[in-house]
């Protein structure tokens, strides 16, 4: 049957899968957590010049 993936080959690709997922994942959280703290210092900075 063309197109299946079987054997060991399987589960390298479900391997890949996920490791892809957990890289990706990992991205949108650091880049997030990069975008958060930016704005918060924006925010500080702005508080700071009002007073």
């Amino acid at each position: 049957m063309a197109g299946v993936i079987s054997g060991g080959g399987q589960w390298a690709y479900v391997v890949a899968a996920y490791a892809l997922t957990a890289l990706l994942t990992g991205a949108v959280l650091w880049h997030s957590w990069h975008a958060m703290a930016k704005a918060e210092k924006r925010s500080d900075a702005l508080r700071r010049d009002r007073k």
